[in-house]
């Protein structure tokens, strides 16, 4: 029984601060001290620099053989591909419109792995998992973005009008733009760059370690605060029934399926199996919100199912926390 209460404890410990800072960057939205053109600022400063720095230092800080299993990749994509699979033939056959259905579907597989999960794996494992949760974000992070866009193919949602460098309007599925979005992607870069430093032991010089250490101390404190500064409730009583499906779907289903495929088929070591669990675990991607952006969908649904998960998610991430710390 002490050491139930104590594991209770530790996730408490763990959850309850991450969902508190959650809480202040809304009430921050709230009073006004960020303004509604701040906050995607405030998005894309911590993922182009507090989140790359803390992928990083955390890559670097770790031995390659530490960090990198083939079998933590191994367990991704049976998870992925079976979860969006059951999700996509749940959703495309309803009589919903398909500008909604679109948004339900897209927004069931994007998890909020970097401002969420990170978080919560460094408090309750430590830089090793956080550096864990790296290689699994960059493998993800290119494959949503490809999903995305080919889902939206597949609804026959139309790109949104949008200007290129020479000031033409460009429409439709673009290979060259949607190649040049993934490689350039600074958390892909953090990650290729630190995997290629920790395989050949290379020393950091001490000012560069301390710079890219000065920006990860952002990170965490700025992802939380720019979540909840992105909260926005106004739509969420319109989509209540298909919000609460996505919401089960995806903090519960798909961290059942990747437990049982890290921990029962392909039989991980405990912290790969918990760092799994958890990135599949957490809640929708705010990024979901700005790459469908560029779409015509259904916004308002992909902003309410962020809010509706993330507050769900304090609920459950602490369950499946605890549920990792005993089984695990």
């Amino acid at each position: 029984m002490n050491s139930f209460l104590k594991i209770i404890i530790e996730v408490a410990s763990t959850t309850l601060p991450i969902f508190a800072v959650v809480a202040v960057g809304f009430f921050i939205k709230k009073r006004g001290l960020i303004s509604e053109e701040h906050v995607p600022v405030l998005n894309r400063l911590t993922y182009n620099f507090g989140l790359s720095a803390l992928v990083f230092i955390g890559i670097t800080g770790n031995k390659f053989s530490d960090i990198f299993d083939v079998r933590l990749l191994k367990v991704l994509f049976p998870v992925y591909f079976i979860y969006i699979a059951l999700v996509f033939l749940a959703f495309y056959f309803t009589k919903i419109n398909t500008r909604t259905k679109s948004a339900i579907v897209v927004s069931s597989y994007r998890n909020n792995m970097a401002f969420i999960g990170m978080p919560i794996l460094l408090y309750a494992f430590g830089n090793l998992a956080a550096a864990k949760a790296s290689i699994v974000i960059a493998v993800l992070l290119p494959l949503n973005i490809i999903m995305t866009a080919v889902f939206y193919q597949v609804f026959n949602i139309s790109l949104n009008a949008a200007v290129d460098g020479n000031n033409n309007i460009a429409r439709g599925f673009n290979i060259k733009r949607l190649l040049k979005e993934i490689l350039l992607d600074p958390v892909i870069i953090a990650v290729a760059a630190g995997l290629v430093i920790s395989y050949f032991n290379l020393p950091l010089p001490i000012p560069v370690k301390n710079i890219f250490s000065i920006l990860s101390d952002m990170a965490v404190p700025l992802a939380l605060i720019s979540i909840g500064s992105s909260f926005k409730f106004s739509h969420i009583k319109n989509n209540m029934k298909y919000l609460a499906l996505i919401s089960f779907s995806k903090l519960v289903v798909f961290p059942l399926i990747a437990m049982i495929f890290s921990y029962y088929v392909f039989k991980l070591q405990s912290l790969d199996a918990a760092v799994i669990v958890i990135l599949f675990g957490t809640p929708i991607a705010v990024a979901t919100y700005m790459q469908s952006a560029k779409y015509d969908t259904d916004r308002d649904f992909i902003s309410s199912a962020i809010i509706t998960s993330t507050i769900a998610s304090a609920v459950t991430l602490s369950v499946w926390l605890f549920i990792v710390k005993v089984v695990f």
